[in-house]
């Protein structure tokens, strides 16, 4: 009878997972290997590719786990006591650390969303994060949906595509470029003026009420036909709300 398993199939994919992280913060996303990753984890290479079979499936694996923690952050925003455009300004409002799970995090979802790498990659994977991805924004479309019900977005259900598309792209047109270029600014700047990497790294993740993002969003979410649309008092209130939530 052969010998039983050293760890369940669960634990082999945790201590995969931890290796793999290890191995990119070591060396980076293109330079990581799958042999570092089995040494880290203290398993057989045999084991490491029945999990992952490739260096794409690790990254769109890692991407996964990614959009699935910040799905439960915006989950908890989307359920503060605040009216829908409230909430709204609130996904660009909270601090962005509270939804990092590594430190490469920018450069991983650069990486991961691109043609060459979905190519490349396992149907097994990239199926789990496109499923991901699609149940973020069937939560969205939901939120929105509900307060077209309650007759809060008083146009009703003709606008929610529109407002969903529109304010995901601007928060995503940011928190990709300006936030990401912003960071590589401030890493500059720490080289060569030695500044505080804590402090560059809040600036980077929490935006001030007053932020051209938060502007622009405001700007765009009043143009739609709400039965309270919001102020900049209101955006004041929504940090605060954030802050008594521990995400801001």
């Amino acid at each position: 009878m052969a010998p039983a398993p050293r760890f369940s199939a669960e634990e082999q994919e945790r201590l995969i997972i931890c290796a793999a992280i290890k191995a990119i913060e070591e060396s980076s996303l293109l330079d990581f290997s799958m042999s570092a990753i089995a040494k880290l984890a203290g398993l057989s290479m045999g084991s490491v590719y029945k999990f992952v079979q490739c260096k794409e499936d690790v990254l769109i694996a890692l991407a996964t786990r990614m959009y699935q923690e910040r799905q439960s952050v915006f989950k908890k925003v989307l359920a503060l006591p605040l009216t829908t455009p409230e909430r709204i300004i609130a996904t660009s409002l909270l601090d962005f650390s509270k939804v990092q799970m590594y430190n490469f995090d920018n450069q991983l979802e650069s990486i991961v969303n691109t043609e060459a790498m979905m190519k490349r990659c396992s149907e097994r994977w990239l199926t789990q994060m496109i499923a991901c991805g699609e149940r973020c924004q069937t939560m969205f479309q939901q939120f929105l949906q509900n307060a077209a019900d309650s007759g809060e977005l008083t146009s009703g259900s003709r606008d929610i595509e529109e407002i969903n598309l529109g304010t995901w792209s601007l928060s995503v047109g940011y928190f990709q470029t300006v936030r990401l270029h912003q960071c590589w600014h401030n890493d500059l700047d720490e080289n060569i003026d030695g500044i505080n990497d804590e402090e560059n790294e809040k600036n980077t993740l929490v935006l001030a009420a007053d932020n051209a993002h938060i502007r622009t969003m405001k700007r765009l979410v009043n143009t739609y036909d709400w039965q309270q649309k919001i102020s900049d008092d209101d955006i004041e209130k929504v940090c605060l709300h954030l802050a008594d939530a521990a995400l801001r």
